[in-house]
């Protein structure tokens, strides 16, 4: 597991720890989780000067992803990290990256709006790219257990919301082949698939003729670079990685081996937001495509999402759709989109958004509050 650390800045006055529990629309079944609800951390970071800034962790409930589990990220930041980070020891950790980036995260957020800049603003300098006020999303059929039907239908409908492109999960090469072909026959846009590491090795390659604008993440994470790059000179389907990537160290390790021709950028999982701008300058830097994905993040966290996407080095879709895609009520104000249906960047300081008090009381599962 790669190795973060919040470290050299100004310790907080006192953070504030909110666990919520938001129902989505819809259950998402991926390959290795059931969810139903939205069971995430919002981090407030209160500076000494007064000044407050917000982030998101949006760790998953089970274990499987690469990051640690949400109880685990709870409990290391009301035990260790917080108390660490608020008496001014610092804190590096292995083993919970996505609590370490969501504290950086916060931190950063906080110094933002005390000089009212945006995150997207920021990031654009910081890349030394332009950005953009609206972008294209792509709808993610997050469902591996839809029937062909089912699936075009939804992909139908994402598309007259505004999707750009679709992107299928997908766990097994036969109902997947099926899946993918009725979903290309009924919309007109690209489509892409998510496997979540869960295929062998030597189907894969059976996917190869569907015209996907890639393939995302086949094999497991932990896969050899050598393997991947094997695979890859095998298909003419450009393949994505999500899980193998935790850091930008990782990144630069697999493009270096040529196991992947497309980036799927995740702040929690990379380190927060910095090193996902980090990892989006190195892509262009190589000529690679990359894109935004999603963790089914609240709008703190799908803006923070948002305002790395808007970076013009983010070369396909955002996997960040608009809040009212996932939850009938956002955690804050939602995410929305334009009348081209394009989701919008937030431009007001920091990631542009705080929670609604409101929301919070509905929604709230745990507070805690760590001061010195």
């Amino acid at each position: 597991m790669s190795h973060h650390a919040v470290g050299a800045v100004e310790a907080p006055a006192e953070l504030e720890l909110l666990r919520v529990r938001v129902p989505l629309l819809r259950t998402h079944r991926s390959a290795r989780a059931e969810q139903e609800f939205r069971d995430s951390i919002l981090i407030r970071w209160r500076r000494r000067d007064g000044g407050d800034g917000w982030s998101e962790c949006p760790t998953l409930s089970k274990p499987g992803y690469v990051t640690e589990t949400t109880e685990a990220a709870w409990s290391a930041l009301v035990h260790r990290l917080g108390p660490d980070l608020v008496a001014g020891r610092g804190v590096s950790a292995f083993g919970t990256p996505a609590a370490i980036a969501a504290l950086a995260d916060a931190e950063c957020d906080a110094r933002l709006r005390g000089t009212g800049k945006s995150s997207a603003q920021w990031m654009a300098e910081r890349a030394a790219m332009n950005g953009r006020a609206s972008l294209p999303w792509c709808a993610v059929l997050a469902d591996v257990s839809l029937e062909p039907d089912q699936a075009s239908q939804r992909a139908v409908d994402a598309v007259a919301d505004g999707a750009a492109m679709v992107k299928l999960k997908l766990n097994d090469v036969d109902h997947g082949r099926k899946v993918v072909a009725a979903v290309t026959d009924a919309v007109a846009v690209p489509v892409a698939a998510d496997a979540n590491g869960t295929l062998q090795r030597p189907r894969v390659a059976e996917l190869d003729d569907l015209g996907l604008v890639y393939l995302e993440q086949p094999l497991p994470a932990g896969t050899l670079w050598s393997e991947l790059s094997g695979l890859r000179s095998e298909m003419t389907t450009p393949l994505a990685l999500d899980e193998s990537l935790v850091s930008v160290q990782a990144v630069s390790d697999a493009l270096d081996a040529g196991a992947a021709d497309v980036v799927s950028v995740k702040p929690a999982r990379l380190g927060g937001g910095a090193a996902a701008v980090a990892t989006v300058a190195l892509c262009a830097s190589r000529g690679v495509d990359c894109f935004v994905g999603g963790m089914f993040e609240l709008g703190i966290g799908r803006a923070l999402g948002l305002a790395v996407a808007a970076l013009d080095g983010c070369t396909l879709c955002t996997d960040l759709g608009p809040s009212s895609r996932y939850v009938e009520t956002d955690i804050c104000d939602p995410l929305v989109t334009d009348a081209g249906g394009l989701v919008v960047v937030p431009t007001a300081a920091g990631v542009g958004r705080v929670p609604d008090p409101e929301a919070v009381e509905r929604y709230l599962v745990a507070r805690v509050m760590v001061s010195a």
